[in-house]
């Protein structure tokens, strides 16, 4: 397309080449003695990742090779490649953003499930019957697990879309697996069964157990979310008595989350290894967890519901907004279930008091 042909447009004023619409950013460059113009993504991306696609394009020229002869040719996996570099080019912090490099989860599970299954297809190939057999085959291993999955695809192809490489997203049209709120309470008998199981085998004294008994005990007295927050703290978080987390889950406005710490908390932490970058030294304890749980009579337990647990709990005593500030919640809607919960466990309350009453009566 000839660049004269364009309706309104300025240049941007750190890369020449590159043309800014109402609409979209545009590059344009000469090859073969032809201009060409390649629109490289909506003008609702950030100005430094168009300019480093332009940049990148420019580049593609020098070398002789014609960019769009090259898009037709991207992969799903170098979309991927994009949408994370456009995590770090906006400066959002976020869990799998550590030292300006994509680490942790989502290029873990990126690697594990889509990299090899069709992150080599093309994106102008891929159709919603490919990402739903894998969705199907993910399923088998975890439904949950699956649905992130398919919304992992789904982000990259909108961000693709952005960028013009594609023109839909085939992810979109995937049916996801129901999906239900966990609503999994501890019982006050529960709570204390597995606090004895920690107790029986920290008294076994077997060092390879301690920094996982360390781990599920900070679980269960900060409420802080397993992998991203308690795993992953380290020593420079911690200030005082909390721990202020620069890089966490629900950081969309750049404030960090503030762990604070009682009495056994800081106990816990004092005892660990300060020769480790992080405080505890282990990412995720699943062995020990499994066995703790199975036998406190309670397999269906998870680290995360100590975090819910803890939620309930200071919801007995405090408001709800000062509970959303405790967890981290980025919405109050996220600290409703704890309301919720409070009422679950008044209306049981309720009931045994109603059958104990009836049973006094009757025996009467």
């Amino acid at each position: 397309m000839e660049v004269g042909s364009m309706a309104r447009y300025r240049r941007d004023t750190k890369v020449n080449n590159l043309l800014i619409t109402d609409k979209a950013y545009r590059v344009i460059y000469r090859i073969n003695g032809k201009k060409r113009e390649l629109t490289i993504g909506s003008i609702d991306i950030p100005i430094n990742v168009a300019r480093n696609k332009a940049q990148q394009i420019l580049g593609d020229v020098a070398q002789g090779v014609d960019p769009l002869e090259k898009k037709k040719a991207e992969t799903l996996n170098q979309a991927f490649e994009y949408k994370l570099q456009e995590l770090l080019d906006s400066k959002r912090k976020c869990v799998y953003v550590k030292d300006g490099k994509i680490v942790g989860d989502t290029r873990a599970s990126w690697n594990k499930d889509v990299a090899s299954s069709i992150g080599n297809m093309k994106l102008e190939d891929i159709e919603t019957g490919d990402i739903t057999r894998l969705h199907i085959k993910v399923s088998k291993r975890g439904k949950y697990q699956a649905n992130r999955v398919v919304g992992l695809i789904s982000s990259v192809f909108e961000h693709a879309i952005r960028l013009s490489l594609v023109q839909y997203n085939p992810a979109k049209y995937v049916k996801k697996n129901p999906e239900f709120e966990r609503n999994r309470p501890l019982t006050d008998v529960e709570f204390a069964e597995i606090n004895k199981q920690l107790n029986i085998i920290e008294a076994r004294s077997n060092p390879k157990n301690i920094k996982s008994i360390k781990y599920i005990r900070l679980c269960m007295l900060t409420g802080g979310r397993c992998k991203s927050e308690i795993g992953s703290a380290k020593w420079s978080d911690l200030d005082g008595n909390k721990l202020i987390l620069q890089n966490h889950k629900t950081d969309y406005q750049g404030k960090p989350r503030v762990i604070h710490l009682n009495n056994q908390a800081m106990a816990i932490i004092n005892s660990c290894d300060r020769n480790n970058e992080t405080i505890l030294g282990v990412k995720y304890p699943w062995h020990l967890w499994n066995k703790i749980r199975k036998a406190a009579g309670c397999p269906d337990v998870t680290l995360h519901d100590l975090r819910h647990n803890y939620g309930t709990m200071a919801g007995e005593t405090m408001k709800l907004e000062d509970v959303k500030e405790l967890m981290g919640h980025k919405t109050i809607r996220a600290t409703e279930r704890y309301r919720k919960q409070r009422e679950h466990i008044a209306k049981e309350n309720m009931q045994k008091v109603g059958n104990y009453m009836q049973k006094i009566t009757m025996s009467n």
